[in-house]
């Protein structure tokens, strides 16, 4: 999976991220939540969402 944020400059609006190789929408979903909150200062949803390398 990779993530790309697109912004063209640093005024005040919509930031995009563009999830790719995401399996379905329900992963999608929950990745762009766990985004969201550790954008917010909760990482837990984020370190659940994201397996740890072997």
């Amino acid at each position: 999976m990779t993530a790309e944020v697109q912004s063209s400059d640093s005024s005040a609006g919509a930031v995009y991220v563009v999830l790719h190789d995401v399996a379905d929408e329900s992963r999608a979903r929950e990745l762009a939540a766990a985004l969201h909150a550790a954008l917010y200062g909760n990482l837990a949803p984020l370190a659940r969402a994201i397996p740890t390398a072997s």
